[in-house]
């Protein structure tokens, strides 16, 4: 079987289960809006299944996909 899982760099505080999420969604936003952590994965079952990101950071994201700025920028 092949692992299709994206490759992303992750930090041990910036993993969060989903069951964590939903409990403390509130703070994990503060900590992403007050810069502490980057981005915030999600998993499940040991499985990461999203990543949450800042508004800004998004929109950075966005922003170079579409070729106005260089993804080494985001």
């Amino acid at each position: 079987m092949i692992d299709e899982t994206p490759s992303i760099r992750i930090r041990p505080d910036e993993l969060r289960t989903v069951r964590e999420a939903m409990r403390d969604l509130g703070s994990m936003l503060t900590a992403l809006e007050d810069g502490e952590v980057e981005k915030l994965v999600l998993t499940q079952r040991n499985r990461m299944r999203a990543v949450v990101v800042s508004l800004e950071q998004w929109s950075r994201v966005e922003r170079a996909l579409s070729g106005q700025q260089t993804v080494e920028g985001v």
